[in-house]
């Protein structure tokens, strides 16, 4: 059992690196697709790991060299080709760069740090690297120094200490919005996922202000 959930882990480490690979042959939907493959993998490898209970130290760390691989770096060469065309080479390098920095420091604070039950403490490199193959998909021809200010920002919200909902606490959402927003999908696709995830990404610093230093909850320790 523990050699399957291994082998989810080496597959979205193995999807980073044909991203790299696509991204550096201009084959940028490819690239993005990788990316957001490589969440699905990530995802189960969790998921099994914590259904048959076979988590372990090195798994984690394995886990977290993949996430590096696969959201950061393969993040940050997507940015950076998608942008050096239209605009100054250290300009997309630059963000590339922050976008690559932080998600690493974001990754060993989740690695050494404390974790809420239903909660990431700055944005997750995962939902960094969703939102930012997303954008691409939807909307791969978005005037280049706004691309590059986006980038900047999902860099500086995984440092962040703004709370974001995980996953679960997303799908307990109430049921009328999930036909609501099929029906917005089906009017318009685009701008549905762009309303979406600027929701998302403006979620942590509203919830932020709304608890106004309130000290926190429900505090767990996660391998």
């Amino acid at each position: 059992l523990a050699g399957i959930v291994t082998s989810c882990t080496g597959l979205n480490m193995l999807l980073g690196l044909a991203s790299l690979l696509a991204a550096s042959r201009g084959q940028m939907q490819m690239a993005a697709w990788c990316i957001l493959i490589a969440v699905l993998s990530d995802g189960a490898d969790r998921y099994l790991a914590r259904k048959w209970n076979v988590t372990s130290d090195f798994g984690v760390q394995l886990d977290s060299l993949a996430d590096m691989t696969s959201f950061n770096v393969a993040g940050g060469v997507l940015t950076y080709f998608w942008f050096s065309p239209q605009v100054c080479g250290y300009f997309a390098g630059g963000a590339a760069a922050l976008y690559v920095f932080m998600g690493a420091c974001r990754l060993a604070r989740f690695n050494v740090g404390v974790k809420r039950k239903d909660e990431f403490q700055g944005l997750a490199t995962t939902a960094a690297a969703i939102l930012l193959a997303v954008i691409y998909l939807t909307c791969p021809e978005i005037d280049a120094t706004l691309g590059v200010v986006l980038v900047a920002t999902l860099a500086l919200l995984m440092v962040s200490v703004f709370p974001y909902p995980k996953l679960v606490k997303i799908l307990s959402a109430p049921l009328w919005l999930w036909p609501l927003l099929v029906a917005a999908a089906n009017f318009n696709f685009h701008w549905t996922v762009w309303a979406c995830s600027l929701a998302y990404l403006a979620s942590g610093p509203f919830t932020q202000i709304m608890r106004r230093g309130r000290p926190p909850e429900d505090w767990e320790v996660q391998h």
